[in-house]
C-alpha cells in the first residue's frame, strides 16, 4: 500500500511541479536588484514565525540549525517576540518590523501589492522547479506586464478532519458501515456525519457530541458555499469587482451551517474562541470529531497527552487525520436517507470544496539585510527543513520531494496535493481586496448560526427560508464591495 501510493504521489509530482517559464528579462533583473548575492556582513535576521511553530519548538530549532550552520558567514537570526500577525505596513519603515515573516499568502500578498514586501529571484532558487506552480500562483503579482513571486511556498493548508480512533462508537463497524469498506460512513458523506452526531446526542455514546466546529470561521465554512457553485473573486480570483460568495447555490450551502447550529446546539461554535479549545475538546471526549488545518497536528496530540491516557506515542499513533466527507448533492443534510448516501455515493454526493492557503516566507521591503534574509529562506525552505517542519508540526509541503518522502508513510499529504491539484482546494486570492471578505463574512454566519437559539429566546428569525439566506448574502456581497471600493 505505501509504495502504491508513493508511485502515485512521484508520477503526479512529475506531471504537476513541470517547470514556469523562468527568463530573467532586464525588468527581472531591475526589480530584483537588491538580491546581490552576497551576503551582508554582522547582521541579525529578525524572524517572524508561526504561533504554533514557536509554542512547539519548531522555531527555536530552525534558529538554531540555522545559526549552526552560517556561524563562520557573518550572519545569523534570531526570532521576534511580536504577534505573527504584525502589521508591516506600519512596523516596518520605522525598523520595527521583521526581515522575515512566516505567514499565509493571503496576509503576505496584502503587504506585497502595497510594496512592503520585496518581489523575490525566484528563478535562481534551487526550490524553484521543485514547487509547483499552483503554490508559486499563490505569491505572484503582475507588475510591469511581467509576473513576479513575493514569497515562497513552504506548505499547503486546507481543511482536514481530525478524529481519536479510540472513540470511535464500539457498534461502527456492524452498525456504521453499511458499504463495508472498512471505513465508517460518517467519516464518508457529512449526512452519515449529521446521522450520527444526532444520534450521539440524542442517545450518548463515548463522546458528547459527534461532529462540532467553530461555524463562524469563514475560512472553513465558506467551503459549503463553494461547493454549491459560489467563488470568492471572478477571473480566477483576480477581479475583486466580481464577488460571487452569493453565486449558485450559496443559500443551500450556508444552510447546511443552519442545520448543524440546531443540531449542535451550543453556543460555543458561534466563537472565534473554539478554535484553541477544539484540542482539548476532542482530547476530553467533548466532542468525536472537528475540522482545522494539518499544521495544528501536534496541538492536539499534545492535549490528549496532558489527560494523563495517552503517552506520545500512543497518541501519535490514535489520532487520525483524514480527508473530509462528501457532501449532498441536494446540499441538505436531512433531505437523503443517510444509508442511501452511502450505497449510492457517486449519484447522492459530491466532493466538498475547501479554501485552503500557501504558508510560506516574505522578505520585508525595509530589510537593511536582503542577501542574509533571502539565505535564511532557501535554508528554511530546504528538503531537510521542510521533514524537520512536518515531523514537528504535521505540515504537508508544497515541495515535491519532500512531499513525495512524506507521502510513502502519509497518504494524506497526497490527498491535499490531489484535492488542489483538481480544484477540491480554492486556494485563498493572491490580491489585497481578500482581507475585505473576513469580517462581513462572519458577520453573516454569526447571524445566520444565531438564528438556532433565537426561537428559544420567543425572538424572531432572520433567516427562516433560503430566501432570507439568500438576501443575507447579497448583503454581505456588498458590504465586501463597499469596503473594497466605497469606504476605502
Amino acid at each position: 500500500m505505501k509504495r502504491t501510493v508513493s508511485l502515485i504521489l512521484s508520477i503526479m509530482m512529475l506531471l504537476w511541479c513541470l517547470p514556469i517559464a523562468s527568463a530573467e528579462s532586464d525588468m527581472y533583473k531591475r526589480v530584483t536588484a537588491r538580491f546581490t548575492g552576497q551576503l551582508e556582513q554582522g547582521v541579525t535576521i529578525k524572524v517572524l514565525e508561526n504561533a504554533t511553530a514557536i509554542e512547539l519548538g519548531y522555531a527555536d530549532e530552525l534558529i538554531a540549525a540555522f545559526n549552526a550552520a552560517y556561524a563562520d558567514k557573518g550572519i545569523r537570526a534570531e526570532l521576534m517576540d511580536i504577534d505573527q500577525y504584525s502589521d508591516l505596513a506600519t512596523d516596518g519603515p520605522y525598523g520595527y518590523g521583521p526581515d522575515v515573516w512566516y505567514q499565509a499568502n493571503d496576509i503576505l500578498m496584502k503587504y506585497a501589492t502595497k510594496q512592503h514586501l520585496l518581489p523575490l529571484p525566484v528563478y535562481g532558487l534551487e526550490s524553484w522547479e521543485l514547487i509547483p506552480e499552483n503554490a508559486w500562483n499563490a505569491y505572484k503579482m503582475t507588475m510591469y506586464d511581467e509576473d513576479f513571486y513575493c514569497g515562497i511556498p513552504l506548505n499547503v493548508q486546507s481543511g482536514m478532519m481530525f478524529y481519536i480512533e479510540s472513540m470511535l462508537p464500539d457498534n461502527w463497524e456492524t452498525e456504521w458501515d453499511i458499504n463495508q469498506n472498512g471505513t465508517p460512513d460518517f467519516f464518508e458523506t457529512y449526512t452519515a456525519l449529521y446521522a450520527l452526531s444526532a444520534d450521539i446526542q440524542q442517545n450518548g455514546g463515548k463522546t458528547k457530541y459527534g461532529y462540532l466546529d467553530d461555524l463562524v470561521d469563514v475560512y472553513f465554512c465558506v467551503g459549503y458555499m463553494l461547493s454549491g457553485g459560489a467563488y470568492v473573486f471572478g477571473d480566477n480570483n483576480t477581479d475583486p469587482a466580481d464577488i460571487g460568495l452569493n453565486k449558485g447555490d450559496a443559500a443551500k450551502g450556508a444552510n447546511m451551517l443552519r442545520q448543524w447550529a440546531d443540531l449542535m446546539n451550543n453556543t460555543e461554535v458561534l466563537d472565534g474562541a473554539f478554535a484553541s479549545a477544539a484540542y482539548g475538546y476532542l482530547a476530553d471526549g467533548t466532542m468525536l470529531c472537528t475540522v482545522t488545518t494539518p499544521d495544528v497536528r501536534a496541538m492536539f496530540i499534545r492535549a490528549m497527552v496532558n489527560t494523563g491516557k495517552w503517552t506520545k506515542e500512543e497518541a501519535e499513533a490514535d489520532l487520525k487525520m483524514i480527508n473530509v466527507p462528501r457532501l449532498p448533492v441536494s446540499l441538505d443534510l436531512t433531505a437523503d436517507n443517510w444509508q442511501d448516501t452511502i450505497t449510492q455515493m457517486d449519484t447522492l454526493t459530491m466532493q466538498t470544496k475547501m479554501m485552503g492557503g500557501i504558508n510560506g516566507y516574505g522578505i520585508s521591503a525595509y530589510t537593511k539585510c536582503p542577501n542574509a534574509s533571502l539565505a535564511f529562506i532557501q535554508f528554511a525552505a530546504s528538503y531537510e527543513q521542510i521533514i524537520a517542519r512536518n515531523k514537528a508540526l504535521g505540515i504537508s509541503p508544497a515541495r515535491s520531494d519532500a512531499a513525495e518522502t512524506i507521502g510513502a508513510t502519509d497518504p494524506n499529504v497526497a490527498l491535499i496535493f490531489s484535492n488542489l491539484d483538481t480544484g477540491y482546494i480554492d486556494v485563498m486570492p493572491a490580491i489585497n481586496e481578500v482581507a475585505q471578505i473576513w469580517t462581513p463574512g462572519q458577520s453573516f454566519l454569526i447571524d445566520l448560526c444565531t438564528d438556532a437559539f433565537r426561537a428559544e429566546r420567543g425572538e424572531e428569525e432572520l433567516y427562516a427560508d433560503l430566501e432570507d439566506i439568500q438576501k443575507g448574502l447579497d448583503r454581505m456581497v456588498q458590504q465586501i464591495l463597499d469596503a473594497i471600493f466605497t469606504l476605502s
